[in-house]
C-alpha cells in the first residue's frame, strides 16, 4: 500500500513545475556520477532542467519542448552540433528507438514544407538563425542545415551537417541507440560530384569524417544506455548490391581509415563483407581491429541476406539491410522492429524443469530434452503473448525519414512501416546445451553420478563441491565446438524455437525474430539458479557464439558456420572472441585468411576484442595505467575503465582462456 501511495504521489508531483524538473535534474546526476555532490550539482544547474510533460498531441509537444532548448553548440573546425542535456521530454508509452535512420531523404532529398513536423523542425532551427553568435560564426554550417528544408545537399560537407543536425534532434527527444546508416553508399554521389569538381581532396574529405566523429562522440556519456559507451551509433558501409557486386568506394576506406586513427570507442563502424570483397579492404579492417577498438564489426552478406528473404523481406530491401544499434539486421526508414524487445532467456526454463521433483526420475538425455522443449514452449508462450499486442509512443521525427510513412501517410509506430517485425535477444543456450551434453557423459551413459545426487548438489549451488565443478566445466567437446554431437543438439534448440516462435504475430501482423546473441549475458544470469555445465548461481552466461573455456578460434567459426539462422532466426548471431595484440601482429595473414574463410562458410557475424589479460588486470587495479584503453563489451566498444567490475571481471576471465587455447 505504502508503494502505490509513493507511486501515485510521484505521478501527482511530477506534475509539478520545479518539483519535476529537479526530479530530471536527480535522473542526470546519477547518470552521470557527478563529482561534487548531488545538492551542489541541482544547485548550479537548477535553472537549466526543464521536463516537458506528456500531451495528447504529440507534435505540440515536441514544438513546445524544442522551444525551451538552450541554443549553445559544441564546435569543431567543420561542424556544429548541439544536444541540451539538461531538457528531457516525457513519454506515454515506450519510444522506438535501438533503430538505424534512412538518412537519404535527409542528404540525397529535403524534408516536405507540407508537413507539420517539418515545420516544427524549421521553426527550431529560426532559434539557431536568430543567433547572432552562432551566424556570424558558423554561417555556412548554418546554411547547409537550413537547406534541408529547401534542396537536396550539394556536397559531402552538407550531407554530413544534415546528419548531425537530425541526429541531435533524436537525441535531444528522448531517442535512444541511433544508428546513422550506410553513410558511404549515401553520400558516394556527392563526394564524386566534390572531388571532380576540385572543391575537395581525400585528405580533406578525411578531415571532415574525423570532426564528424568527434561531433559524435561528445556527449557520449548522455547518449549512453545501460552501461556507458552504449550508444549505438553504428555506421554502416560496404556490402553487395542488387546488382551481385561488392559495392564498395573510398568512403568505405576512409571510415575504417578514420577509425582507425581516431580510436575513439564511438562512433562504431560496421562492415558489410563477402567471401569476394577486396582483399585489401579486408587487411584494412584487420589493422583497425588490431587497434583494439573493436570495430568494425563484420557481417557477412552472403549468409545475411539469403536468411532475410527466408523470413519475408523483399530483395531490393534485403540488399539495402542495416542493423540495430548492436548487430540485429532490419531495413533502414522501411522498419518498425524494435529488435531489443526482450530477452530470452533459454536457461530459464531449463533451471525450472530442474527444479521440479519429477525431473529425478528422468532416465535418458532423450528424456532430458524433451522436457527441456516443453518448459521451452511454455517460457516462450510466457514473454511472447504480452508482446502481441504491445504499443509504442507515436514518432514524427523517425516517420518524417520514412518512405513508407511518408506515402502512407501514418506514423511508424501506427502501420506505416513496410516491416513490423520483433526481435529478442537470447542468453544461455550454452549453459543448456553443456548441461544436456554433461547429464549425458555424466549420468545416463555410464557415468559415476546418478541424476539425482548430481541435481541436488546443483540446487545447494554446488557448496563444498569445488572438484565437481571443475570437472563440470572441463566437458569436453562443449557448446562452440564443431563436434557433430555439440552442433546437433545445438540445432534442435534453435530449430524448436524457431518453430514456437511461428505461432505468434506482433500487433501489425509482424514475425517475431531471435538470434544467438544479448547484451544480457550478465543481467539475465543474475537471478538464474546453478546449472550442470558447473555455472554456480547468478554467474554470467557465455558471450553470444563463444565458448566459456579454452576452444581455438578456428574451431569456434567452424561450429558457427554450422548453424542454421534462417528465416526468423536472424535478430543477430556474432561469433565473439579475444585474441592477444601480439598473436595477431605475428599472425595478421593467416586472421585475415581465417575470416575470409570464415565468410565463405557462413559466418554471420563477428567481433574481436584485441587486448591481453596482463593488460585488463593491471588497468582494472590501476585505472590510471590505461585511461584510453577501449574494449568491445556487447554489441559496442567503450573505456574499460567506464564499465562496471563484473564487466571488467567477465573480459579478464574471457582473455585468460582465450590465452590458454592460443
Amino acid at each position: 500500500m505504502y508503494r502505490r501511495i509513493k507511486q501515485f504521489a510521484k505521478r501527482i508531483l511530477l506534475h509539478v513545475p520545479y518539483v519535476k524538473d529537479v526530479v530530471y535534474g536527480h535522473t542526470l546526476y546519477k547518470k552521470y556520477a557527478r563529482n561534487g555532490g548531488e545538492k551542489t550539482f541541482l544547485i548550479k544547474n537548477r535553472s537549466r532542467f526543464y521536463f516537458e510533460t506528456a500531451k495528447r498531441n504529440k507534435l505540440t509537444q515536441l514544438s513546445e519542448f524544442l522551444d525551451k532548448i538552450e541554443i549553445g553548440t559544441i564546435e569543431n573546425d567543420s561542424f556544429i552540433y548541439n544536444v541540451d542535456c539538461y531538457k528531457g521530454m516525457e513519454h506515454k508509452a515506450e519510444l522506438y528507438g535501438n533503430y538505424t535512420v534512412d538518412y537519404d531523404m535527409a542528404i540525397n532529398g529535403f524534408l516536405d514544407a507540407d508537413k507539420e513536423a517539418t515545420c516544427v523542425l524549421s521553426n527550431h532551427f529560426e532559434r539557431y538563425r536568430r543567433s547572432g553568435k552562432l551566424l556570424e560564426k558558423h554561417g555556412r554550417q548554418l546554411d547547409a542545415i537550413g537547406s534541408l528544408f529547401q534542396r537536396p545537399a550539394e556536397s559531402v560537407f552538407e550531407g554530413l551537417q544534415r546528419v548531425l543536425f537530425y541526429n541531435q534532434l533524436l537525441w535531444q527527444t528522448g531517442h535512444t541507440l541511433n544508428g546513422l546508416g550506410h553513410l558511404d553508399w549515401l553520400l558516394d554521389d556527392l563526394y564524386r560530384r566534390d572531388m571532380e569538381a576540385g572543391a575537395v581532396t581525400r585528405e580533406s574529405v578525411a578531415e571532415l569524417i574525423k570532426d564528424f566523429f568527434r561531433a559524435l562522440h561528445e556527449y557520449y556519456r548522455f547518449k549512453s544506455a545501460s552501461v556507458i559507451g552504449d550508444t549505438g551509433q553504428i555506421i554502416i558501409i560496404g556490402g553487395r548490391n542488387r546488382d551481385g557486386r561488392y559495392c564498395c568506394n573510398d568512403l568505405t576506406y576512409l571510415f575504417i581509415e578514420v577509425s582507425k586513427e581516431l580510436r575513439l570507442p564511438d562512433p562504431k563502424v560496421l562492415l558489410r563483407c563477402t567471401a569476394d570483397m577486396p582483399e585489401d579492404l579486408l587487411e584494412l579492417a584487420v589493422d583497425c581491429i588490431a587497434t583494439g577498438i573493436g570495430a568494425p564489426l563484420l557481417a557477412n552478406d552472403d549468409e545475411i541476406i539469403p536468411a532475410m528473404l527466408s523470413c519475408g523481406y523483399d530483395a531490393e530491401d534485403a540488399y539495402n539491410y542495416g542493423t540495430s544499434a548492436c548487430w540485429e539486421p532490419l531495413i533502414p526508414g522501411l522498419s518498425f522492429e524494435p529488435n531489443n524487445i526482450a530477452s530470452l532467456n533459454f536457461a530459464v526454463p531449463f533451471t525450472r524443469m530442474a527444479n521440479q521433483s519429477e525431473f529425478d526420475a528422468v532416465d535418458s538425455t532423450e528424456e532430458v530434452i524433451s522436457l527441456y522443449e516443453d518448459a521451452l514452449r511454455e517460457y516462450i508462450r510466457e514473454i511472447l503473448t504480452p508482446l502481441t499486442v504491445k504499443q509504442f509512443e507515436p514518432d514524427p521525427l523517425l516517420s518524417l525519414l520514412s518512405p513508407s510513412c511518408m506515402e502512407q501517410r501514418r506514423d511508424i509506430t501506427r502501420g506505416g512501416a513496410k516491416y513490423n517485425n520483433l526481435g529478442l535477444t537470447s542468453v544461455g543456450l550454452g549453459s543448456v546445451v553443456n548441461s544436456i551434453l554433461n547429464l549425458d557423459k555424466m549420468v545416463f551413459a555410464g557415468g559415476s553420478f546418478k541424476l539425482k545426487d548430481l541435481n541436488e548438489a546443483r540446487k545447494e549451488n554446488f557448496f563444498g563441491r569445488n572438484e565437481l565443478v571443475e570437472e563440470l566445466k572441463s566437458l569436453s567437446p562443449a557448446f562452440g565446438s564443431d563436434a557433430e554431437m555439440v552442433v546437433a543438439l545445438t540445432k534442435r534448440l534453435i530449430a524448436f524455437t524457431s518453430e514456437e516462435f511461428k505461432r505468434y504475430k506482433t500487433p501489425y501482423g509482424g514475425v517475431f525474430k531471435f538470434g544467438l546473441s544479448s547484451p544480457s549475458y550478465i543481467s539475465g544470469a543474475n537471478s538464474v539458479p546453478a546449472t550442470f555445465d558447473g555455472r554456480r548461481d547468478g554467474e554470467p552466461f557465455s558471450v553470444h557464439i563463444s565458448s566459456a573455456s579454452a576452444l581455438p578460434t578456428t574451431e569456434l567459426i567452424s561450429f558457427a558456420t554450422k548453424l542454421d539462422y534462417r528465416e526468423n532466426r536472424i535478430n543477430g548471431n556474432v561469433i565473439d572472441f579475444i585474441i592477444s595484440p601480439g598473436m595477431l601482429k605475428e599472425n595478421r595473414g593467416k586472421y585475415a585468411a581465417l575470416l575470409r574463410a570464415g565468410l565463405k562458410g557462413g559466418i554471420f557475424e563477428l567481433q574481436v576484442n584485441v587486448v591481453d589479460s596482463k593488460t585488463l588486470i593491471a588497468a582494472k587495479a590501476d585505472p590510471t595505467l590505461f585511461p584510453n584503453l577501449v574494449v568491445r563489451v556487447w554489441g559496442f566498444s567503450a573505456y574499460f575503465n567506464d564499465l562496471p567490475e563484473e564487466y571488467k571481471d567477465v573480459l579478464i576471465k574471457r582473455a585468460v582462456e582465450s590465452e590458454k587455447a592460443a
